[in-house]
């Protein structure tokens, strides 16, 4: 591919086409495998006039995963805001991730398979989003079980177990599905895990 002149670009639009390069190729590549040569002449430029926009390539793929993480948190919260009941929460809270999973498949497979490669202090700074996201899932469970514990053990790996089947389903649904249906399916499941932790306690 020719070099482009960067110059006559506008920085914004350059970066921009950066970024949705660097989402498109790790998560079809694989973070490891794609240089930042690889990166650079996907989209035109020389390698060397990377640097003017990002500092280094793990820096990029943490503010790939930070900004998938924080999108979700935040469709999430939006979603749940006008929703009264345990039960409609759970509906949205599964409806939203099943919608960004179906729009923003690409940005989550980076969250799920290339988290391993950040450094130990962006780890740290994406986890809290992540628990931040998990947190909003537990207080939906936690009412609807009448659970007073914030830290509740029970209450935590029920959480847990339905967050990693939500992320889990990225990796093995390949079949063409409606996000209504789809969202139907992983929320009767989600019901029967919590009824199931009811059942238990009896």
């Amino acid at each position: 591919m020719l070099a482009v002149d960067s110059s006559s670009i506008s920085p914004f639009s350059v970066r921009q086409r950066l970024v949705d390069a660097a989402v498109e190729l790790f998560a079809s590549h694989g973070f490891q495998a794609i240089s930042l040569r690889d990166l650079a002449g996907h989209v035109g430029l020389h390698a060397g006039s990377l640097y003017h926009h990002i500092e280094n390539k793990e820096g990029l793929l943490f503010e790939l995963i930070e900004s998938a993480l924080s999108d979700l948190l935040v469709t999430t919260e939006h979603r749940l805001n006008d929703a009264k009941s345990p039960a409609g929460r759970l509906h949205r809270f599964v409806q939203a991730f099943v919608s960004f999973t179906l729009n923003e498949k690409d940005r989550l497979v980076l969250v799920t398979r290339e988290f391993v490669n950040l450094n130990e202090e962006h780890k740290h700074q994406a986890n809290r989003l992540k628990n931040n996201h998990r947190t909003l899932l537990y207080e939906i469970i936690a009412e609807e079980c009448g659970v007073q514990d914030k830290q509740d053990v029970k209450t935590s790996l029920i959480t847990c177990t339905i967050i990693g089947m939500l992320y889990g389903q990225l990796q093995w649904n390949e079949v063409e599905t409606t996000e209504q249906h789809l969202t139907e399916l992983l929320t009767d499941c989600v019901w029967c895990i919590i009824a199931s932790s009811k059942d238990d306690a009896r």
